[in-house]
């Protein structure tokens, strides 16, 4: 057996005798499992595959419930087992995988805050939540430690990047040179970090502890795992949005919840193979990278391969070197692997699921990421979709999309446990073909907002039959074969003084891959007239730079904008990984269109006042090479 390729949908599944079905919802059967015991239950016959390979630090699947067992009981002995609430605030690594089963075995609820929104407020993200516990890599420590006693946190377990490294890659993060500049801010700000260790020692009511420490004091300590029924009700996880279009919500996952996304997936053939490996590079503090790219995966016998450095600047690389076959990352990833072109003609050769999740591609973008891809040695296509947002539209992507054909549909739902519709303002359904706002149904979806019941309410409500949906927000279509198209946000739009509604990803939609630039935003400002200003923000092909006069004048005039910004690429929100669209949304100078063949309108927009408009010589255009915005290169 250990020779032959097992498809994950072949899987022997072995469940404890205990097990029984406690909820069906949508023909989905739910049983009373913690996650830990819903995965082993699927993975219990292949104990020497890979589940976990930290470059090239292993654990088995036989031996998982061992390293969670003594995460469980080295927190349990320094004082954790009374907090309800443990926050957790790691990259992808090790910890934070083995942490995620670890606290919900413990039957706590794991609170995890993406490391931006526990920098910027922290008291909303702890104090607020009941959590007195922090489990926290050090190198994020030092944005927080003000913090900690102001907002009661007692215990804080320290994590390293180097805590699971082999010894001969012990030095893998040593130099960090060649990271941006906000992630080495992040990771090489040696003066703060020793400030951080002197205030450290200073305090007397909180506790520090390395989780190196942690582990051995677990590991002499031989209390089984809890096991057993368990109440699919309880709260299991605080998660949050992403932030880029407003203040982030707490989203609320109860144990239902995962389990209900691994049953989704049984016995479904995903073209997929036990022991493929999985390119971990979506933080576990997205719901996106916990379920979908871990725990649903791990269910399906694969391996998770962490990559604690969020950075697409080297993503085509890091890929190359880790030979992983399974990848979700957010689109920005790929189109910067684009901008970067050839790595190695057999780069991607072991990739068989190049995916992203998060937001709506172009067509233009699937067909240069699918150049891209090709070009380094990928023999499949492209794949959208494979997110787990909090509505429950986890699986609705491209699965069963025609390789030959697809574009960027989102495929299937997987039937019948995702249901999906798409209807009007009113909540009636549309004609096929037609665009409405997209609906979901599903028994992965989360439980509620906390502590917001209006937002709630807005999310989430049952119709006539006792289904539950799911307003996911964002404008779609059915097409014939039963594929979709989700063509972007409801929100993603202007409207004139009469009334007339533009939406922007329309625009976005139609850009072809034969244009000069890689990807683009379109945005609008307003004047105090209510007149809208429709306008292109845009990263040029390399072989277009030096012809910033030419791609304005062309994109103007084929798309009817009224200014294009001109960009060497495009800044990623350190919260998301995304294309920052907060950002760009309030970028207002150095837009720029044609006025003759000698000149240009360089254009300021100013909120709810006319733009301000100079003219300049049309060469100055380009030897200003348009990027006014030092910042973003």
């Amino acid at each position: 057996m250990e020779n032959k390729k097992i498809p994950t949908h072949e899987l022997k599944r072995e469940l404890p005798e205990w097990a029984k079905v406690v909820k069906t919802i949508n023909t989905i059967d739910i049983y009373n499992m913690s996650i830990l015991d819903n995965i082993i239950s699927w993975t219990k016959n292949i104990p020497d595959v890979p589940a976990i390979d930290y470059y090239g630090n292993i654990i088995t699947f036989g031996e998982l419930p061992d390293r969670i067992r003594e995460y469980v009981n080295g927190l349990n002995s320094i004082g954790m087992a009374n907090d309800d609430v443990i926050t957790l605030c790691m990259p992808v690594s090790v910890e934070n995988n083995i942490s995620l089963f670890a606290v919900n075995n413990m039957g706590r609820i794991q609170n995890s805050p993406n490391f931006l929104f526990l920098r910027n407020n922290f008291k909303r993200y702890t104090e607020e939540k009941g959590s007195k516990t922090l489990i926290i890599l050090d190198a994020y420590l030092p944005f927080v430690i003000d913090y900690l006693e102001p907002c009661g946190i007692k215990n804080v377990v320290v994590t390293n990047l180097n805590d699971y490294l082999p010894e001969d890659k012990k030095d893998k993060f040593a130099d960090l040179s060649f990271l941006p500049k906000k992630l080495q801010e992040v990771f090489c700000d040696f003066e703060k970090q020793k400030d951080c260790q002197r205030k450290m020692a200073k305090m007397r009511n909180v506790n520090f502890i390395r989780m190196s420490e942690v582990i051995e004091v677990g590991k002499k300590d031989k209390t089984p795992l809890k096991t057993g029924p368990v109440d699919i009700d309880r709260d299991v996880s605080y998660s949050y949005t992403s932030g880029t279009t407003g203040d982030p919500k707490c989203i609320v996952f109860k144990e239902a919840s995962a389990n209900a996304l691994i049953e989704l997936h049984k016995g479904v053939n995903t073209k997929d193979y036990v022991g493929e490996r999985c390119f971990q590079v979506i933080p576990l503090t997205h719901a996106t990278g916990e379920r979908f790219c871990g725990y649903l995966q791990l269910a399906r016998g694969k391996t998770m391969v962490p990559q604690p450095i969020y950075n697409k600047d080297t993503f085509g690389k890091d890929l190359m070197e880790s030979k992983c076959n399974w990848i979700t990352a957010a689109p920005s990833f790929y189109t910067a692997g684009v901008a970067q072109g050839l790595i190695a003609p057999n780069a991607f050769e072991n990739v068989t699921r190049p995916s992203s999740g998060g937001e709506p591609v172009t067509k233009s973008n699937v067909e240069l990421i699918d150049k891209w891809l090709e070009m380094n040695g990928c023999k499949t296509r492209f794949s959208i979709g494979g997110g787990a947002a909090e509505d429950g539209s986890s699986t609705i992507c491209s699965y069963f999309m025609d390789d030959k054909t697809k574009t960027n549909e989102t495929g299937h739902p997987v039937e019948p446990g995702i249901i999906a519709k798409i209807v009007d303002k009113d909540g009636k359904p549309v004609k096929q073909g037609e665009r409405g706002f997209l609906h979901v149904s599903s028994a992965a979806a989360a439980d509620r907002y906390l502590n917001d019941e209006e937002a709630s309410a807005k999310r989430w409500y049952y119709d006539e039959n006792g289904i539950r949906w799911g307003v996911t927000g964002d404008i779609a279509v059915k097409n014939p074969d039963g594929s979709y198209n989700i063509l972007g946000r409801a929100s993603d739009s202007c409207v004139d003084k009469d009334g007339n509604i533009t939406y922007l990803f329309d625009i976005e939609y139609s850009l072809e891959a034969s244009d000069p630039v890689i990807e683009w935003e379109i945005s609008a400002h307003k004047d105090n007239n209510g007149k809208n200003y429709i306008v292109g923000q845009v990263v040029p092909k390399n072989e277009y730079i030096g012809k910033e006069d030419e791609i304005i004048e062309f994109m103007c005039n084929k798309y009817n904008l009224d200014a294009v910004k001109i960009y060497d690429k495009f800044e990623s929100s350190e919260v998301t990984g995304k294309r920052d669209f907060k950002k760009l949304k309030s970028d207002l100078e150095g837009f720029y269109k044609p006025y003759n063949d000698e000149s240009f309108c360089k254009i300021t927009f100013v909120e709810n006042e006319k733009p301000i408009v100079e003219l300049v010589d049309r060469l100055e255009v380009v030897k200003r090479n348009i990027y006014d915005n030092e910042k973003t290169r």
